[in-house]
């Protein structure tokens, strides 16, 4: 299932743009997940709704890395996370090439 998580710095900002970019890829409004409030920590409660909904297969797709967290330590335990133990994967759409975890799979 590919599902889209688009966060905001506060509530008067708009996530459109992002919101934009799930749609073109095939991504239903029902499967787009969306905060408005600080990366610094994760107990947003759309991204933790996203999370528990997540399953081996499954693709997030990120606009860009930053939306996933502001913190480095909690980005790269929630990308362990998601592409370890969930056997997930990441897709930030702004760098694909570098930021798409099923790309550095092994076989």
């Amino acid at each position: 299932m590919k599902l889209g998580y688009a966060r905001v710095s506060s509530k008067d900002q708009n996530p459109e743009r992002q919101i934009i970019k799930f749609r073109k890829i095939g991504i239903e409004d029902r499967f787009i997940f969306i905060d408005k409030q600080s990366g610094k920590k994760f107990d947003r409660p759309y991204y933790q709704t996203m999370r528990m909904m997540l399953r081996e297969g499954d693709v997030i797709y990120l606009d860009a890395l930053d939306r996933l967290g502001r913190d480095y330590d909690g980005i790269v335990r929630e990308w362990k996370y998601i592409t370890r133990e969930l056997n997930a994967d990441i897709v930030c759409l702004e760098n694909e090439e570098l930021f798409d975890s099923s790309k550095f799979k092994t076989m």
